[in-house]
């Protein structure tokens, strides 16, 4: 067998949000021991290992599997409040990691859409907006509103997937890796919100590679593309004088305009004073009146802008089971971890636990056009 791996039991640790206190005292060991056996510092018997392994959901042979890239911090970026914990962010970090196996399987199956989102420099407001037309240059989307951001960053080539148990702090988080994850915080958000969220990690793939986010900065930066992709400026300028009466917000404008683009009337009153469309007095009683309105958070209108579901992971698992018999539990037994922890990720609902006609993947290796 294989040197057991303590990098991988930390993983699955932080991907369960567990502190080594909290699986420590759950075990019936102490934090410190449990620190040394993720540090390489200690061994480990069969009776520990196959006892951690089933209180974390994977299978003993998970902690001895060796090889492949961890994500590395500057490829992981977060749409979230700055001031989210490290223990939250490590969480995420942790089920991107996981994600990023399965998305690893179904590549090796399956051929998926290339990825096409060039690189760009944010070193200034013009650059960025021109980085956002560049973008839609690319894929033929237009200057009017995107029927669905979703389809835009699958068609890019990233996977965007909804995930569960993300923080509420973290709206979402995307993983610069061979296949560009999206995972998305489906708790609560409305439709407006989870498309500025994609749009906004399409941002960070697209102005930070192998930068390290996470600061105002690149945060702004992100959310300036976001912008620029979803309301462009060449059109969007004009309409948004709809959003103005005389020398006053015209709130049935701003709510038509909501509906037309699919974003957050804060974010049409964010881009209109970014494009000096509105003034800053506009903008600030805009604020200032969503607010009076109960309107800070959830706004009236988002019930008619329905979320967007992610396809392009969904109908990749369909073929994989029904054209080439490759069922989730199978993947979840490549990846060494239960199906249950699988489909609870990938909020599939109820897996067939039969593995009886289960297809080994080591033995199956095929393309598959998608």
């Amino acid at each position: 067998m294989n040197e057991f791996n303590g990098a991988r039991l930390r993983l699955i640790r932080q991907f369960h949000n567990l502190s080594l206190a909290d699986l420590g005292q759950s075990a019936g060991i102490s934090k410190q021991f449990l620190s040394r056996l993720e540090s390489g510092g200690e061994g480990i018997s069969t009776q520990l290992a196959e006892d951690l392994a089933a209180r974390l959901s994977v299978l003993p042979e998970f902690f001895f599997m060796h090889g492949g890239m961890a994500i590395a911090e500057e490829q992981c970026h977060f749409r979230s409040n700055l001031t989210t914990k490290v223990s939250l962010r490590q969480h995420a970090r942790a089920r991107g990691e996981i994600l990023n196996q399965v998305v690893a399987v179904l590549d090796q199956h399956l051929q998926l859409p290339d990825y096409r989102i060039d690189g760009s420099d944010p070193d200034s407001a013009d650059a960025i907006e021109e980085a956002a037309t560049r973008f839609r240059d690319t894929f033929g989307l237009g200057r009017g509103p995107l029927s669905s951001m979703t389809r835009v960053a699958e068609n890019a080539g990233s996977m965007v997937i909804n995930v569960a148990g993300l923080a509420p702090d973290i709206d979402a988080i995307s993983f610069a890796t061979a296949r560009p994850l999206i995972a998305l915080n489906t708790d609560n958000r409305s439709g407006c919100r989870q498309r500025f969220g994609v749009a906004h990690e399409l941002g960070h793939l697209a102005l930070h590679t192998g930068i390290l986010t996470g600061d105002r900065l690149t945060e702004n930066q992100a959310n300036r593309f976001a912008s620029a992709l979803l309301l462009p400026r060449t059109t969007f300028a004009s309409e948004c004088r709809l959003a103005i009466r005389g020398t006053r917000l015209n709130w049935q404008g701003l709510s038509e305009l909501k509906l037309r683009w699919k974003v957050s009337k804060a974010a049409l009153i964010f881009r209109g004073r970014q494009l000096g469309i509105l003034s800053e007095d506009q903008a600030r009683a805009g604020y200032i009146g969503l607010k009076r309105h109960g309107e800070a958070i959830q706004e009236k209108e988002d019930a008619m802008v329905p979320s967007e579901q992610p396809d392009l992971l969904n109908d990749s698992l369909e073929v994989l089971n029904h054209e080439l018999g490759i069922p989730l539990v199978a993947i979840a037994r490549e990846l060494r971890v239960t199906a249950g922890l699988l489909s609870d990720l990938l909020q599939r609902g109820k897996v067939n636990m039969d593995a009886s006609n289960v297809v080994s993947l080591d033995r199956l290796r095929r393309n598959f056009a998608y």
